[in-house]
């Protein structure tokens, strides 16, 4: 069974590079301070009390049925959160996702970037690939995308740390989970971030506590060519593809593959009422 990799700060960009590439995933500890933790867990609080419609629109959306019923989740974080923009920035999370994409991409685009609580009673979650909807691009040595997840509260093996299989990256994101015995969890501490290759197997974990929620903050990076040529829904805002046929509000990006387009974690369609 392999290991993750821990650095504190400050990192070797080297090593922490070299541990995603070779085991496909690194734990950089204390990414944020514990006020940066409790300050981003306090306006989130706020959030959801002055938008509760927000809140629960998130958890029937797209991403947030599919991370559970007993979790509860907030997405496009940095036109919501204040402090949202800063964690995005953090130094040694956001030079290792520009520097493993690199060799693929000149430049990079933040992915997703959302709260995540599990509650007590969430069950495992199967291991997978975050890579399954681009599950058509060829794959190999070099990844597409970076996954993050980072403690806001103590991750355990009892409320739920994430498993990773190390060094499961590198295959087509349709091949079979490996065994659970192949996987290890990644116990955090607050302001900890795991940082993974979106193509290794990995899941959130079973929250079997009475009372003890776990806090995320998840982000992805990708590659920029990603994407269509035209950024049509700048081009073309909400105010004015409404009128549109819907298979053209489709055509111009008002529409999602799987988990890819969404807006607030659902339906782009959405966007237009």
């Amino acid at each position: 069974m392999g290991s993750i990799p821990r650095f504190g700060r400050p990192c070797s960009p080297d090593e922490i590079d070299k541990s995603v590439l070779k085991e496909g995933a690194v734990i950089v500890e204390g990414a944020y301070s514990p006020e940066q933790c409790e300050t981003f867990l306090a306006e989130v609080d706020a959030y959801v009390r002055d938008n509760p419609g927000e809140a629960k629109y998130a958890d029937s959306s797209i991403l947030g049925t599919f991370q559970g019923p007993t979790t509860s989740s907030l997405h496009s974080l940095v036109g919501a959160i204040p402090s949202a923009a800063s964690m995005v920035l953090q130094e040694d999370i956001l030079g290792c996702a520009r520097r493993v994409l690199a060799p693929l991409s000149d430049t990079i685009l933040l992915s997703v970037a959302e709260y995540m609580a599990r509650h007590p009673g969430q069950e495992l979650q199967g291991l997978h690939r975050d890579t399954f909807s681009w599950r058509h691009v060829p794959v190999g040595e070099q990844p597409i995308a970076l996954t993050v997840m980072a403690a806001m509260r103590d991750f355990t093996p009892e409320n739920g740390a994430t498993w990773v299989v190390p060094g499961s990256y590198g295959g087509p994101a349709t091949d079979p989970a490996p065994e659970w015995s192949e996987a290890i969890q990644a116990e955090l501490k607050q302001g900890d971030a795991l940082l993974f290759r979106a193509d290794l197997f990995h899941g959130g974990g079973a929250n079997t506590t009475e009372s003890d929620v776990r806090h995320i903050f998840s982000m992805g990076f990708q590659v920029a060519w990603l994407r269509t040529v035209e950024n049509s829904t700048l081009s073309v805002p909400p105010s004015i593809a409404r009128d549109l046929p819907v298979e053209l509000q489709e055509l111009l990006g008002y529409s999602n593959e799987m988990v890819l387009g969404l807006y607030k974690g659902g339906d782009p369609k959405n966007a237009l009422t």
